[in-house]
């Protein structure tokens, strides 16, 4: 184990094969960062040619049922991923849903007060950003997200700073801060939920292992609610509580190959 806290590639093979071994298996995949390439303009990313031919081949599995669990909005995930069609795809961390087997779709469902306090946390949102130049916000169903990658460092870090000491601290008010992001959300929603959610389906008597991938801090959510027969995999640095790492998208295509064969 490596001091950032999870292993490399030795016995992640051996994992696989174990996962493949079960007659029903869910993969549940992140987008930015696993499956495409981390860019500065976040409406260029796109899914590498390698990873949208391994999602293909997973799809087509009768045993496999493949996810996609994004922070994104669910109108950009549908543009920009282009799943395979039967892909159940979880958004906004959670707080949209669309699952084609059961032909349920669900958005962000506001009350009054949550679309109130909404309008207040996007209006100051708006504030910090217009102070902060090179910032961006993206408006989201149920909150709005500080993006920071293309801000100088200091003016990031205090924009930063500036929303999660500020409108972070409200009551009703959920913050993920991420890579270069912070989201805030007037629901309480998270990847592992989700994920937890996704498989609570599947189960019909015997449990249906978990694989799922992440590169950001919100995907530790998900990775925390992993158990026995489960397979975590982080791409890139940073700590983590998954079990295995690849080192990025590229390599993480290859193992979906690699897991693509031996579930075939």
């Amino acid at each position: 184990m490596g001091p950032d806290g999870a292993p490399g590639a030795s016995g992640l093979d051996g994992a696989l094969r174990a996962f493949a071994s079960h007659p029903r298996v869910l993969v549940a995949l992140d987008f930015d960062g696993v499956l495409a390439p981390i860019v500065e303009d976040r409406d260029a990313a796109r899914p590498l040619p390698e990873s949208v031919a391994a999602l293909e081949r997973l799809a087509a599995l009768p045993k496999v049922t493949l996810a996609l669990v994004s922070g994104r909005t669910m109108a950009d995930l549908k543009k920009l991923a282009s799943p395979p069609p039967g892909t159940i795809l979880i958004a906004s961390h959670g707080a949209e849903l669309e699952d084609p087997a059961s032909g349920q779709a669900s958005g962000a469902l506001l009350d009054a007060g949550t679309r109130a306090l909404l309008a207040d946390v996007l209006k100051s949102l708006r504030e910090i950003v217009d102070r902060h130049p090179g910032t961006d916000l993206e408006t989201k169903p149920a909150g709005g997200v500080l993006h920071t990658r293309a801000a100088a460092r200091d003016v990031a870090d205090d924009a930063t700073r500036a929303v999660l000491e500020g409108p972070a601290t409200w009551a009703g008010v959920h913050a993920m801060h991420g890579k270069e992001v912070v989201e805030l959300s007037v629901l309480d929603t998270d990847k592992g939920r989700a994920l937890q959610a996704i498989r609570g389906r599947l189960e019909t008597g015997s449990a249906a292992p978990v694989l799922y991938a992440g590169d950001d801090v919100t995907d530790e959510n998900a990775f925390a609610v992993l158990g026995e027969g489960d397979v975590g995999i982080k791409v890139g640095d940073g700590e983590t509580r998954a079990r295995w790492r690849v080192p990025g998208p590229p390599a993480f295509a290859r193992l979906l190959h690699r897991l693509a064969d031996w579930l075939s």
